[in-house]
């Protein structure tokens, strides 16, 4: 008779934490499970602590020891293939299961057909295992109907037949693989989480969680693989639209302003024509200067819009819809997507772009907006006086549920049907993170002196904001 759990472990190198995920498999109260423990290529002592574990239900667990690492993909691949159990969940190595996860779980998708995986919270350790704080993930449906922040890859429990069913996990993405799959079930099946929180999560300096620029360059490349798979012969129009008020500014002559040798408007185009999703690129200046310098660059159109357009109070939403009038009634070109960059936020890169249209394609959301994650301690005025908004960073933890994000203001990527309502970015809008060093803006002549500074060294060598 076959299990209703198969759990797998997947360790490289945390044999100081492995024995303790293992025995948390030993303790579940609920006891229909197999476990599959994956040594994949480590070099310390990881395979002794797993052997001895194993030895000790030899009829419940398998292990597979790989001489050379596979990465996490293939080992849950291989688990996938191998699992007899109708349902499957993966433990990290150096997390380790509350005894009820896999009752609570279990006992939630035999109640719930339709749904497809479901996800706890969980509870944050330090390298000892000592309590560091709790995250509360949103309810899906009940608290988020944006459900653009992935469940965690680990403790999320899966029907083995969606999972096969979607392909199982790409190989080509070695980072994310719970960004991955969630992306592959989201649109095609129903997903759930429970609010018990059901696992601890080892917060240690090696821990990959830690290491942005991978994760996020991971997250770029998954969904551009994923949102790939809907192109066909009828392909989404997606305009560029590069507002550029010159007159009427703090700084005289600002978008031909030279910053480290170069026109600051020259960024934002640069990475508008360096972006694969972009079909046209329109700059809506009320200069005829700047239109001039811009028609050096081939491909971009170019339109003057009107005085009354470039007053203190005018809004982005009516400089945008002028824009559209003019691609539609004069230039005959519609829209299907309309992104709006901003002069003054020159250190936007095309992938930035295509991601964020990447993700308004995927998810089901009015515009997407950029921000950077913000993790220094914030405060509002409180009856006690100062009352912290993130209580974790008072602990240096990053908690999920208390995350503030900053918008970087460089671009809004939206339907154009939503700029028919009052605002550029409709009634949901999913967003996509940008490193913090890039989210640098020009407000005034102090920081367009700072930004010239950092760009200087930059082409020197010394730093890097990429």
């Amino acid at each position: 008779m076959r299990p209703k759990v198969t759990v797998y472990i997947t360790c490289h190198n945390y044999g100081r934490f492995v024995g303790q995920a293992i025995d948390s498999v030993f303790g579940q109260m609920f006891d229909d499970w197999e476990l599959f423990i994956i040594n994949d290529g480590s070099t310390d002592d990881s395979a002794a602590v797993i052997d001895e574990r194993a030895a000790s239900h030899p009829d419940r667990v398998r292990v597979f020891h790989h001489a050379t690492p596979l990465g996490v993909p293939a080992c849950a691949n291989l688990a996938i293939e191998m699992a007899s159990a109708e349902y499957l969940v993966r433990l990290d190595a150096d997390d380790y299961f509350d005894e009820s996860a896999l009752l609570t779980m279990t006992t939630f998708l035999d109640r719930n057909p339709d749904v497809a995986l479901v996800f706890p919270n969980y509870v944050y350790v330090d390298e000892d295992g000592a309590l560091l704080g709790l995250e509360y993930r949103k309810r899906v449906d009940a608290e988020s109907e944006v459900l653009d922040l992935p469940a965690h890859g680990a403790c999320t429990m899966a029907r083995k037949r969606i999972l096969k069913a979607v392909g199982g996990y790409s190989l080509e993405f070695p980072a994310q693989d719970g960004h991955q799959i969630w992306l592959k079930i989201l649109h095609r099946y129903k997903v759930a989480s429970v609010s018990t929180p059901l696992f601890f999560y080892r917060q240690h300096p090696a821990s990959l969680s830690r290491n942005q620029d991978r994760l996020l360059d991971a997250r770029r490349k998954i969904k551009r693989h994923q949102a790939a798979k809907d192109d066909g012969d009828v392909k989404l129009r997606v305009v560029g639209i590069l507002p550029a008020r010159n007159t009427k500014t703090d700084i005289p002559n600002v978008c031909l302003t030279k910053v480290a040798g170069r026109a600051l408007i020259d960024y934002a185009i640069e990475a508008a024509l360096n972006s694969a999703a972009l079909d046209q690129v329109l700059v809506a200046s009320d200069d005829p200067a700047v239109l001039d310098h811009c028609k050096k660059f081939s491909g971009v159109l170019t339109y003057q819009r009107p005085l009354d357009l470039s007053l203190s109070h005018t809004k982005l939403v009516e400089v945008t819809r002028a824009a559209v009038d003019h691609l539609e009634n004069v230039l005959g070109i519609f829209p299907d997507i309309l992104v709006t960059l901003n002069v003054h936020a020159p250190l936007v890169h095309g992938t930035d772009i295509d991601e964020a249209v990447d993700t308004l394609r995927l998810m089901n959301v009015d515009s997407v907006i950029g921000v950077y994650e913000d993790r220094d301690l914030h405060f509002t005025h409180g009856q006690q006086g100062m009352a912290p908004l993130n209580w974790g960073a008072l602990n240096n933890l990053y908690l999920e549920r208390e995350a503030l994000y900053v918008d970087t203001g460089m671009m809004r990527v939206a339907w154009r049907d939503v700029l028919s309502g009052p605002s550029l970015l409709g009634r949901t809008f999913g967003h996509v993170i940008v490193p913090w060093e890039r989210s640098f803006t020009v407000h005034n002549l102090f920081t367009l002196t700072l930004l010239d500074h950092l760009l200087t060294i930059e082409r020197e060598g010394r730093i890097s904001t990429q």
